[in-house]
C-alpha cells in the first residue's frame, strides 16, 4: 500500500500548481491524470491578462493577481528546469468609436494606473484607426511546456480515476492511502458523482485557429474581437470562441466561419487558415471560481471554474486552499461552495 499525504485527481493547470504548492510546504502529493479526453489546459491560449471584457473592466481580484505573477513562474521555471512563461505586453485593439468612448470615460479611474494606457499607434497589417490601449502586467504561459516539466518532475500516475473503487471513509484509493483528497477535474467534474451533486460546473467550449500571415509579432499579443498569439514563424493562433454548455470535441464550421469573420475586422494582411481546433473550459454559474471542502466527505476538496483565467489566478486561490485545508486561513467570500 503507498502512502501520499494528499492525493490529487486532475493534472491539468490547477491540480499541477496545487501539486507544486504542497509539495513546497513538504507535503507527498500523488496525481492521477487521464491519459485521454480533452485537456483545457494542453490546448489553452495560456493568456494572462487583468482586463477583461468588452467594456474595459480590471478583473476581479487583479491587484493580487496580477504583481507578483511573472516571478511567480519563474521561480517555477527553476524548480522544473524548463522555461514556459513570458510577460507580454498586452495590445488591445479599439474597433470602434463607441469603445473609444467608453475606455476615454474611464481613463481617469484610478484602478487603471499601472495595468493600462492608451496610445495611438500605427501597427502595419492591423486595424488601430481608434487607437490602442497597452495592456501590463500580462502574460502568456506555454501550456505544454509547463505540463511537461511537471510530467517529468512530479509524483504523476497517466489513469483515469475509478470513483467505485474510490474510499473516502477509509481514504483509500487502489492501493493508496491518503490523508486528504483534491479533485481538480476541469469540466469533468460533472461526471464526479461526489461533487456533481452540489456543484455545477458549466463546460464552456472555446474554438481556435492557426494561421499563417506575416504580421510582425513586435512580443505583443493582441487583443479584440479576437487575440492573436505569435506561437512561431509566421504563425499565430487566433481565438476565442465562448460556447456555454457544449462540450463535444470537434470544431464546427460554425465557428470557424465567426472567428475568420472578427479576424478579418483586425488584420489586413493575407493569411492561412492551416489549424482549427477546440478545448473545453470549466465555468461556473456566476464565473467565480470553486474552492471548498465537501459538504459530507472531511478531507475532500475541489478547486475548478477558472476557466480560461487559471494561469493569472490560481496561483493566489490554490496557496489560499491550502492554507484553509491546512486551518492557516479562510477562502475569499466569492469562491465559497455554499453560495449556490
Amino acid at each position: 500500500m503507498q502512502k501520499v499525504e494528499c492525493l490529487i485527481v486532475g493534472g491539468g493547470i490547477c491540480g499541477r500548481l496545487l501539486q507544486l504548492n504542497l509539495e513546497q510546504r513538504g507535503i507527498n502529493t500523488l496525481v492521477y491524470d487521464s491519459p485521454s479526453g480533452n485537456h483545457c489546459t494542453a490546448v489553452a491560449a495560456g493568456l494572462a491578462n487583468p482586463l477583461v471584457g468588452k467594456f474595459f473592466t480590471v478583473g476581479w481580484r487583479a491587484n493580487e493577481f496580477f504583481p507578483h505573477l511573472a516571478s511567480f513562474y519563474a521561480n517555477l521555471e527553476k524548480r522544473l528546469s524548463t522555461s514556459f512563461f513570458r510577460p507580454r505586453l498586452l495590445k488591445r485593439i479599439i474597433s470602434t468609436a463607441g469603445e473609444q468612448n467608453i475606455w476615454l470615460s474611464k481613463a481617469h479611474q484610478s484602478k487603471y494606473v499601472g495595468f493600462c494606457s492608451f496610445a495611438h499607434e500605427d501597427l502595419v497589417g492591423l486595424n488601430t484607426h481608434f487607437g490602442v490601449l497597452n495592456v501590463l502586467q500580462g502574460g502568456e504561459l506555454d501550456t505544454r511546456s509547463f505540463l511537461e516539466g511537471c510530467d517529468s518532475q512530479l509524483n504523476t500516475r497517466k489513469e483515469d480515476i475509478d470513483y467505485t473503487k474510490l474510499d473516502l471513509i477509509n481514504k483509500e484509493y487502489n492501493g493508496v492511502t491518503f490523508d486528504k483528497i483534491i479533485f481538480a477535474e476541469g469540466h469533468k467534474l460533472r461526471d464526479n458523482p461526489i461533487w456533481n451533486k452540489y456543484i455545477k460546473v458549466v463546460p464552456t467550449k472555446g474554438e481556435l485557429l492557426v494561421i499563417e500571415t506575416d504580421l510582425e509579432p513586435h512580443g505583443s499579443i493582441y487583443l479584440g474581437s479576437v487575440f492573436m498569439q505569435h506561437l512561431c514563424d509566421n504563425r499565430w493562433r487566433v481565438g476565442s470562441t465562448y460556447n456555454k454548455n457544449d462540450a463535444t470535441l470537434h470544431p464546427t464550421a460554425m465557428m470557424k466561419d465567426d472567428l475568420v469573420t472578427k479576424l478579418e475586422k483586425v488584420l489586413q494582411l493575407p493569411y492561412k487558415v492551416i489549424d482549427h481546433y477546440c478545448g473545453i473550459r470549466p465555468a461556473s454559474v456566476d464565473r467565480k471560481p470553486l474552492l471548498g471542502e465537501h459538504p459530507e466527505y472531511k478531507n475532500s476538496y475541489v478547486v475548478n471554474g477558472m476557466g480560461s483565467k487559471a494561469v493569472s489566478m490560481a496561483p493566489v486561490l490554490v496557496d489560499e486552499l491550502v492554507d484553509h485545508m491546512y486551518g492557516e486561513g479562510e477562502l475569499h467570500e466569492s469562491v465559497l461552495l455554499n453560495r449556490f
